[in-house]
């Protein structure tokens, strides 16, 4: 018998494997469509950037040898600087640099034998443009020497060198140099090399090349000053540049440093206290009555309850340092007794080896809670329990206090002045003129972060005086440092000083003994954590004294310390 059996079709597993082969396929023939293209697209933008460079140059040697030089430029000639060319849709950005060039075949510098250094123009053109992977760069070099025997313009050599703080060379800062006193007239723009260095023969002879001379935004930056009215004697002043002769101007730059300055108010006392004119500062309370000024217990068809007790609110003071001395008053009739105890934040009446006697209640007061941690108990409340043996009769708590110290206290939006101790010149009297001043005002929240060149700084806060500092001023601050200056400030007087006590690594010394003394005059203060003693509303004077003295340093007294207005010293043992 034969079985016929009809054809199968496909099915939808079929469909879907079928489906997904043809996805998969095309997807990697389009990825390879895309990467096609975009390799097309930067190979086409990289010949049209070769294109671009080689028709400057092409332009440039079409000129001749004395007009090669860039617009503004050392040496000056018709070749603009910088240029934008469009190809399609794409921009190309031309910088080209032209300066002399020095060939050591006949000796460089002053060990050239002709003595003349400008034998060559060097020619670098530079074209930058964006691609689909970011930014591309072209650089395309050439000499060119003069037709005849090499000469010199008529003009000098203007040398720049840049270094850092330490005088080490400084390599890629930006060097700007204009002349406008000169036709044409110069405006150029150079790197130092690896030797820190920017040397540019040919520049005309003038006695006004102005000089900026930076790096990154995160630098300090140097320049040449203008002889004015005020800057009578500019420190540098602009170049002079002498025909045959080279002039050599050093420039220091280098990172900026970071000075952090907080304001705080002194330290204060902050107290809770009750003396029960109603309940507001109870947070419970059984079998008590709290009002009309006292805490008694509460009475039941005439008769007063056996016991009953009260617990105040959380005390929980801000910038928190210091606990003080519990206060209270207690009337205990015969046959009645109360005492406090000291809660912390969760209720739980603090242990015997944090304060000795709460756990049997205090009856004798004051009680000294300073030696209890405000790390570990940040918050603490108070708690009173009374009984009576005689229904007639309760004892009553009149009044109780918990001081605290707290601060530092952050102060806002404090004015202050930082003067630093590098000039630019002086005035026609003799004054110094300073490179930085900075008048700022710290935030809301008592704090300002100034970027500064190294260099030490003097500080005046006007309307305040300076009690207490860590740092205190002035502020020595090297490249690339990070500096922070937390001040303790209080009302302004005429004079004051604020003494800083170290010891021989610079260290500070706290809890030293400071002496400031005159004929008529003497007074002793003890250093802060900081390390400083503060003597305010004191008189102007010439022949203080100062002497400091600690347990385990030898005694140091200084004669004739000034002090006229607000005055920093420091003093080491």
């Amino acid at each position: 018998m034969v079985s016929l059996q009809s054809p199968r079709g496909m099915t939808l597993i079929d469909v879907v494997i079928g489906t997904a082969l043809v996805v998969i396929i095309f997807s990697g023939l389009f990825a390879t469509l895309l990467a096609s293209i975009k390799l097309s697209t930067y190979v086409k933008q990289e010949a049209a950037a070769d294109a671009v460079a080689n028709n400057q140059m092409e332009f440039i040697r079409s000129l001749s040898y004395d007009q090669i030089g860039t617009v503004g430029g050392i040496p000056s000639g018709v070749v603009q600087p910088t240029s934008t060319i469009t190809q399609d849709g794409t921009q190309y950005g031309v910088t080209t640099f032209i300066e002399y060039y020095d060939d050591p075949a006949d000796g460089t510098n002053a060990n050239d034998t002709n003595g003349i250094t400008t034998d060559y123009k060097k020619v670098k053109i530079t074209v930058n443009y964006q691609t689909q992977n970011g930014f591309k760069q072209q650089i395309l070099a050439s000499m060119f020497a003069p037709q005849g025997v090499e000469t010199t313009t008529g003009g000098g050599t203007l040398q720049i060198l840049t270094v850092d703080s330490a005088g080490a060379p400084l390599a890629n800062a930006v060097v700007h140099i204009v002349n406008s006193a000169i036709s044409p007239a110069v405006d150029l723009t150079a790197y130092s090399d690896r030797y820190g260095s920017v040397n540019l023969p040919g520049a005309v002879a003038s006695s006004q090349y102005q000089v900026t001379v930076s790096r990154y935004s995160t630098y300090s930056s140097a320049r040449t000053y203008a002889r004015d009215s005020t800057n009578q004697n500019p420190t540098p002043g602009y170049l002079t540049v002498a025909a045959n002769h080279t002039t050599t101007g050093t420039f220091a730059i280098d990172l900026l440093a970071n000075l952090i300055v907080n304001t705080f108010s002194p330290m204060a006392t902050s107290t809770f206290s009750d003396t029960f004119s109603d309940a507001s500062k109870i947070s419970s309370n059984s079998d008590t009555v709290v009002g009309s000024g006292a805490v008694t217990l509460s009475r039941i068809s005439g008769n007063y309850v056996s016991s009953g007790s009260a617990v105040t609110t959380s005390i929980s003071p801000a910038y928190l340092a210091s606990w003080g001395s519990l206060a209270a008053t207690l009337a205990l009739p015969a046959g009645t007794d109360a005492s406090i105890q000291i809660l912390d934040q969760a209720g739980t009446p603090l242990p015997e080896g944090v304060l000795s006697g709460n756990g049997a209640g205090f009856r004798i007061f004051p009680v000294d809670l300073s030696g209890v941690s405000t790390t570990t108990y940040p918050s603490l409340m108070l708690s009173v329990n009374m009984s009576s043996s005689d229904p007639t009769v309760t004892p009553s708590l009149t009044a109780w206090s918990l001081p605290a110290r707290v601060g530092p206290i952050p102060l806002p939006n404090v004015g202050f002045t930082l003067t630093g101790a590098k000039t630019v010149g002086s005035t026609g009297t003799g004054a110094p003129i300073y490179k930085t001043t900075v008048t700022t005002t710290t935030s809301s929240a008592g704090t300002k972060t100034l970027p500064l060149e190294w260099d030490s700084y003097a500080l005046s806060v006007p309307g305040y005086d300076v009690v207490d500092a860590c740092a205190a001023p002035p502020y020595a601050l090297t490249a690339g440092s990070t500096n922070s200056a937390s001040l303790i400030l209080d009302t302004h007087t005429t004079n004051s000083l604020l003494v800083t006590v170290t010891d021989s690594s610079g260290v500070v010394v706290p809890n030293a003994t400071v002496t400031l003394s005159r004929s008529g005059y003497s007074a002793t203060v003890q250093t802060s954590a900081c390390g400083t003693a503060y003597f305010g509303n004191i008189g102007s004077a010439i022949d203080y004294g100062v002497t400091i003295s600690k347990t385990g340093y030898t005694s140091v007294t200084s004669n004739g310390v000034s002090v006229h207005g607000e005055q920093f010293y420091e003093e080491s043992f």
